[in-house]
């Protein structure tokens, strides 16, 4: 047969599987130590990685206050920036000293800071109430520069429309007020630095509360950081306050000649950013201790402690350092201007209510200088005195619901007398008690008014001119030419130009505004007087004239006999007789005078009178001591020494009809 062949292996022709892959070195020999080593690295990184994600509960609560903290800070300073009166206020005008100089009072300047800048007016840290920076000023230039351009007079005159076109704001820079208008900056600057800074800690203790700042920085260097710029925030918040402080109660100077230099103390009061900076120093403070004692160097890298030992004791302790060192600080600041010091006495040599009748009711607009009573047919003016006082009498102008004259006795009111004076016969009309059938001393042809006397027709509008005749007004009906007393003359001691047997009419302005209680109180002119005080008597806002000024007015007949002497301790200078028959008629009118008639009309309008319906019998005597004692005031008083002509009858139309009596 045939040749054996060895039998082949098919399965060599099969793809043969791959190979494993080499084993690793000593992996089957793998010691115990290398497996602990191994397992350590694991769970160090573990470690690491829950440590750094983790706070204490008080380091988060620390950096939640910071975060509320530092959003308040950041609204109010942006409130203080943006409100034009949020540090300082004008005072109310009856506490507002004159602010421009008095040596330039005679040239017409003459302006509290109200009439200058209006009512209402403040300043803010950014600008003031009219949106002007320290830097601008609506006039364009300052105060100097338009006096060097222009001239001091031509200055003056352009005051008021200055006034109604807001040039004179923002002041500080309008009056070249340097060193303040510096100090105001510097204190707008830490405002906006309390801002910037507010909005940066926010964004850092939010970081901060996620962790993200300690696994960035490390507790340490966070810890430190919040501290320092929480110390330095407290420390600029009290700089603010002190600034404050000592920006009011300094006497700073100005380059220019109207207002040479102000204390702001004077004129403003602090608004509510004044408190606001004391607020943010405590909160800034506040936050600082709780930061320097709930917070960790360590935050973020170790196990976080359950509590801080002692934390509120060492909190309170700090905010109670910190508020102590404030205290200090501003007590210091304040003392060194003055702050605590008594108010200067004022000089007793110059008086207070001198020049202080008011020509303005607003600046310029010459508002109480006489004028036509009517206007194309028409009543332009208030009421006006003297006025027909007969009971019964009714005025033709109608006074409204407002104008109602004060009924009670003028001591049972505010007001109280500041000066007296007398007219030649009555202005006021009591038909049978001081009309136009009185009589009196005539000149010797027994026909003519003695000399110095005139007494023009009330429809020929005339009105008395410096160096004419006194005017005469109503005489009473008790002149008898036969009987002594009427007609013996009388050595006057202290009147001048009076008569014995002539009737005069005593006037006793009173007002809510006078230096009532001071040595000051009665005053020639009596307007001076009057208007002593400012801010308390309104013509507008609301008018109540009528209820801060008031006259009283009692007729007499000059006997020389002393058996009409006034009682013993009673003296005709401090105001109406209070006859126990006294009838008195009370109703609104003005001031009287013969600059004024039926034709001009005066604006001192309205005040209330209350006049004595009857005429009195008085001994010269009396009569001449009141004129001794008018020479004992303080203020010069000789210009009333003397009877003032006398006013003519005022016509119907322009009387209130709001008489009232009280018998």
């Amino acid at each position: 047969g045939a040749p054996h062949r060895p039998r082949r292996n098919c399965n060599l022709l099969l793809p043969r599987p791959p190979l494993p892959p080499p084993p690793l070195p000593h992996s089957d020999t793998l010691t115990m130590a290398e497996s602990k080593e191994a397992n350590t690295f694991d769970v160090h990184i573990g470690d690491v990685n829950s440590k750094r994600s983790e706070l204490s509960l008080h380091s988060k609560v620390s950096h939640i206050l910071a975060i509320v903290v530092s959003g308040v800070i950041a609204l109010c300073v942006a409130a203080v920036l943006a409100d034009g009166s949020s540090v300082v206020k004008l005072k109310h005008p009856s506490d507002l000293p004159r602010l421009t100089d008095a040596s330039l009072i005679q040239h017409g300047l003459d302006y509290r800071a109200d009439e200058l800048l209006g009512p209402s007016y403040g300043v803010g840290l950014h600008h003031d109430s009219s949106g002007y920076t320290w830097t601008q000023a609506g006039a364009g230039a300052t105060l100097q520069k338009y006096i060097d351009e222009l001239g001091l007079h031509q200055v003056i005159a352009a005051v008021p429309s200055v006034i109604a076109t807001d040039g004179l704001k923002h002041p500080v820079h309008f009056l070249s007020c340097h060193n303040l208008k510096a100090t105001g900056q510097a204190a707008m600057a830490f405002g906006f630095i309390a801002e910037v800074v507010a909005a940066v800690m926010i964004i850092f203790h939010s970081l901060a509360l996620l962790g993200v700042a300690q696994g960035a920085l490390g507790g340490k260097i966070v810890k430190l950081f919040a501290c320092l710029i929480w110390l330095v925030l407290s420390v600029g918040f009290l700089i603010v306050c002190c600034l404050a402080i000592g920006v009011i109660e300094t006497t700073w100077t100005c380059d220019n000649p109207f207002v040479p230099s102000i204390k702001l103390s004077q004129h403003f009061y602090y608004n509510w950013a004044f408190y606001i900076a004391y607020v943010g120093y405590a909160a800034a403070l506040f936050i600082f201790v709780v930061q320097l004692v709930f917070t960790s160097t360590m935050d973020g890298q170790e196990a976080p402690a359950k509590s801080v030992p002692k934390g509120p004791v060492k909190a309170l302790g700090g905010l109670f350092v910190g508020v102590v060192i404030g205290v200090v600080a501003s007590v210091i600041v304040g003392a060194a201007n003055n702050s605590f010091a008594a108010e200067p006495s004022p000089d007793p040599n110059v008086n207070p209510c001198s020049g202080q009748k008011p020509t303005h009711a607003g600046p310029g607009d010459n508002y109480f200088l006489n004028v036509p009573c009517m206007m194309d047919g028409i009543v332009a003016v208030l009421e006006q005195a003297g006025a027909n006082v007969t009971r019964g009498y009714v005025g033709g102008l109608d006074a409204g619901e407002w104008r109602v004259p004060i009924t009670e006795s003028y001591d049972q009111t505010d007001l109280c007398p500041v000066n007296v004076h007398w007219h030649l016969g009555a202005e006021h009309l009591s038909v049978g008690e001081y009309d136009e059938h009185g009589t009196g001393p005539m000149a010797d042809d027994g026909v003519h008014l003695p000399d110095g006397y005139c007494h023009e027709d009330e429809s020929s509008g005339h009105r008395q001119l410096a160096g004419e005749c006194t005017r005469l007004g109503f005489r009473c009906h008790h002149f008898n030419a036969t009987d002594p007393k009427f007609t013996k003359p009388y050595d006057w001691k202290h009147c001048t130009d009076m008569v014995v047997g002539e009737t005069y009419e005593v006037h006793w302005p009173h007002s809510a505004a006078g230096a009532c209680g001071t040595e000051w109180q009665y005053q020639t002119p009596f307007y001076d007087g009057v208007f002593c005080h400012d801010g308390i008597i309104n013509i507008l806002t609301p008018l109540n004239t009528y209820q801060k000024i008031g006259v009283q007015s009692q007729t007499f007949t000059i006997v020389n006999d002393e058996g009409y002497d006034l009682p013993d301790g009673q003296n005709l200078f401090d105001g109406m007789i209070m006859y126990q028959d006294i009838d008195i008629a009370k109703y609104t009118g003005s001031t009287t005078g013969t600059s004024r008639d039926n034709d001009m009309c005066s604006r001192y309008a309205p005040i209330t009178w209350q006049v004595d319906r009857t005429c009195r019998l008085i001994s010269a005597s009396s009569f001449d001591k009141m004129c001794e004692k008018m020479k004992q005031q303080k203020d010069d008083m000789k210009d009333d020494l003397y009877p003032h002509g006398a006013r003519e009858l005022v016509a119907d139309h322009l009387v209130a009809n709001n008489q009232q009596s009280r018998a």
